[in-house]
């Protein structure tokens, strides 16, 4: 992958000005750590420091929001032209899939005064498709890392250099796989991200702006609908089922309420909702974030649904007892249980619609866990293969 490449320079600017996504802090102290911009940026001012002064054990690098920390190295040495430096990233008491990863950068300085081009080594990722926010063909370092680097950089070099600089990521092909990377349509390995330099532990901002990415991809193919789906589950059916492009279908994960309205902001013209009962459910009363914590009504709401439709009311308690909702689906199977779920997923459109003050056409499909649909909204059918 080390032919791919990008060359930037060195008065480079995101286009975002926003540099910090960070909006809360807990109130139980955690440990941070720093994101893959960061480490990246400091293995890059470490090399720099080594062609100046000699090899050191650690370096000062400056973040996004300010912020300088102090980065322990593996290793830095000289390599003829060449400095290679070595650093464990480290996520804190964050669960992140890329903690304890090991990053290389192998950097030289060059003629190519005011510009500083990157290459994409083994196991950093690359751009694949349009959408995302770097260029297709690009090495995946997202903007902000871009001007974190080369802000520490310049201060080590000064304002006026070139310099080629290889990102090696060992493991980064493996790591890859357990990230929303392939989905994304970054290949090759893992990016360089991280709008803040520092990891807040158990952050859902980041998680949920990787979910939001994927409805700028969409929107690159030029479709003015897209199908959010809470996950593998809901994915796997609407392949199989729905008469749409493949491109269109993006999972949302716990976040409802956060991608109907982002996707109403980027002007789809419909939205289908499309998944699992248990999670879409929760729409239907309200609850816009699927995670246990933020609520649940799930049975109680099957429940009250099915009184409505005059269900006896020895199933109704019955319903109410399930241990899950295809539990529920089952003791309704000898009722018209499809009217119920009909009636149901207009709820969650109805509910959607007002999210969103009816900025986009919603529609929305239940499923069961064997990916069977048990109900539509009015007008989903023409969604259905």
């Amino acid at each position: 992958m080390s032919e791919l490449s990008v060359r930037i320079p060195l008065t480079y600017q995101p286009s975002s000005p926003s540099l910090s996504n960070a909006k809360s802090a807990r109130r139980k102290i955690m440990k941070m750590g720093f994101t893959t911009g960061t480490a990246v940026a400091a293995a890059a001012k470490a090399c720099a420091i080594t062609f100046k002064r000699g090899t050191i054990s650690s370096v000062v690098v400056s973040t996004p929001i300010g912020l300088r920390i102090e980065v322990p190295l593996n290793y830095v040495k000289r390599i003829g032209e060449w400095c290679e430096a070595s650093i464990t990233k480290y996520g804190g008491d964050d669960p992140d899939d890329t903690n304890g990863m090991e990053i290389i950068v192998r950097m030289k300085l060059n003629n190519d005064i005011g510009f500083l081009t990157l290459k994409a080594g083994k196991g950093m990722g690359v751009a694949t498709n349009h959408g995302l926010p770097v260029s297709k063909g690009e090495p995946a370092i997202n903007p902000v890392p871009r001007k974190q680097l080369i802000d520490n950089l310049k201060e080590v070099l000064g304002n006026e250099f070139g310099a080629e600089l290889e990102i090696i990521i060992p493991e980064g092909e493996k790591i890859s796989k357990r990230t929303f990377n392939p989905k994304l349509g970054i290949e090759g390995g893992v990016s360089v991200l991280g709008t803040s330099g520092i990891v807040k532990p158990m952050s859902l901002v980041s998680w949920y702006a990787s979910m939001v990415e994927q409805l700028d991809i969409v929107k690159s193919y030029g479709l003015d609908y897209v199908v959010l789906v809470p996950g593998n589950i809901g994915e796997t059916s609407a392949r199989k089922k729905l008469a749409v492009d493949k491109r269109s279908i993006v999972q949302m994960a716990i976040f409802t309420g956060g991608m109907l309205k982002a996707s109403a902001k980027r002007g789809f013209k419909e939205i289908l909702l499309y998944g699992h009962v248990g999670k879409l459910i929760k729409s239907a009363i309200g609850i816009w974030n699927t995670h246990y914590k933020y609520g649940d009504g799930r049975l109680e709401t099957i429940t009250a649904y099915a009184a409505k439709h005059g269900i006896d009311p020895q199933d109704l308690q019955k319903i109410f007892s399930a241990k899950t909702t295809d539990d529920a689906i089952q003791i309704l199977s000898k009722y018209d249980y499809f009217s119920i779920f009909n009636d149901i997923a207009n709820r969650i459109v109805k509910n959607s619609r007002e999210l969103i003050s009816n900025k986009s056409d919603i529609y929305c499909i239940l499923i069961n866990m064997e990916g069977e649909i048990v109900g539509e909204s009015e007008g989903a059918k023409k969604f259905l293969a």
